[in-house]
């Protein structure tokens, strides 16, 4: 790995400069707190706001960030394109909110990026609050079905890695590239697709274990009943729509009737234990199914 070493004689304000970070702000004031408290000197941040109900845009313009306020909530994938249109710099760093900026990581993006021209999205290794690992790369979402949820034996990467997928809680994408979110996602799958669209130019998608970032998780909005079921609306909704670009319509729709028997078989058993939550979820999910299979969006 030739570009960590050489990352010891890097200047660090000169790579930030390189950088600009572009954040999706949706009622994030608490999050984007943390996130804008922490930011490198020398690191220029947008922060897009999806009209928020909350002191998120006042909370950016108040740490220095520069603010594009939308009129409506447009979505994650369709706020990142803005910021990303506005940005001025030669990489565009896409963070959530909910992610704490490390200049040492972000510096090592950049050095990969040189190392590694072929690469048009690049990640750092995310750990959680904690500081544990989290498994922010994969394959496919489609081959990711096919392979055991007990995946606690596989090894952690020591050095770079290609993979299918890459999260986009935290990635780095060249400017010159003009890969952009495909904005029929309003929320979830957007990095699966814009990590196809990658794939299919044929380029690579590296992950950079040394550039260690934090990231909450889930914790950008603040939580509430309705967002939850948000939440499943749209992960069951996008689920369908991701499934139509990689296996075509008839797959999907097949795909959906079985959703449609999984949510509602569920949601029955739910119901008759008062597992109210979760219950909600279900029927949340089985609206975003139905959604879909009526052409609507979610």
């Amino acid at each position: 790995m030739y570009w960590v070493a050489e990352l010891e004689g890097l200047n660090a304000t000169v790579t930030l400069g390189r950088v600009c970070v572009v954040t999706v702000a949706y009622n994030s004031a608490a999050a984007l707190r943390g996130m804008l408290e922490g930011v490198p000197e020398g690191l220029a941040v947008i922060v897009v706001d999806n009209a928020s109900r909350d002191d998120s845009a006042a909370v950016a313009e108040a740490a220095g960030a520069r603010v594009i306020r939308n009129a409506a909530n447009l979505g994650f994938g369709a706020g990142c394109n803005i910021g990303m249109d506005a940005a001025e710099t030669e990489f565009v760093l896409l963070a959530n909110p909910d992610t704490r900026l490390d200049a040492g990581a972000i510096a090592r993006l950049v050095a990969a990026a040189d190392a590694f021209p072929d690469a048009a999205i690049l990640a750092p290794m995310l750990c959680d609050e904690d500081g544990a690992r989290v498994r922010s790369w994969d394959v496919e979402q489609l081959h990711r079905r096919l392979l055991s949820r007990k995946r606690g034996a596989e090894a952690w990467p020591e050095g770079p890695l290609c993979a299918e997928f890459l999260s986009g809680a935290c990635m780095l994408l060249r400017a010159s590239d003009g890969l952009r979110f495909d904005e029929a996602f309003f929320l979830f799958y957007e990095d699966d697709a814009i990590c196809a669209a990658a794939r299919a130019k044929g380029r690579s998608l590296v992950l950079v274990p040394d550039a260690v970032m934090h990231h909450a998780g889930g914790g950008s909005s603040a939580p509430s009943q309705a967002l939850s079921a948000f939440k499943a609306r749209h992960m069951a909704w996008s689920r369908l729509n991701y499934m139509v670009l990689m296996q075509g319509s008839a797959a999907a729709q097949h795909e959906a009737w079985a959703r449609v028997w999984h949510h509602s078989g569920k949601a029955v058993g739910h119901g008759l234990t008062l597992r109210l939550e979760k219950l909600r979820a279900d029927l949340a999910g089985l609206g975003g199914t139905l959604a879909w299979m009526r052409g609507r969006r979610a």
